[in-house]
């Protein structure tokens, strides 16, 4: 699997066993080399998604608008309700 993903057992090894986390786009990768169908990707995506213990955003080319709302929503995180973050989620899903 490491030979097809183009890194190191060594690597793989450490995603595996928790000691570093998922690459960006790894799991698409994994999808598109494998040939994944839609069920599988998005389980996949859903399992990859459960482990996450923190999440990069890249501001580089964000509007200021764009900063203020993701911003908002990192210091505002721990304080939002089930319902207000159904709300975003289904926004998000639009």
């Amino acid at each position: 699997m490491a030979g097809k993903l183009e890194i190191t057992s060594a690597y793989l090894s450490s995603i595996e066993n928790g000691k570093r986390q998922i690459p960006i786009n790894m799991t698409k990768t994994i999808v598109a080399k494998y040939k994944l169908d839609d069920f599988m990707a998005d389980s996949l995506l859903e399992a990859e998604d459960s482990i996450k213990k923190n999440v990069e955003i890249n501001l580089n080319a964000a509007n200021q608008s764009q900063k203020t709302v993701v911003l908002s929503l990192a210091r505002q995180f721990e304080q939002l309700t089930d319902e207000q973050l159904e709300k975003i989620r289904q926004i998000l899903e639009e």
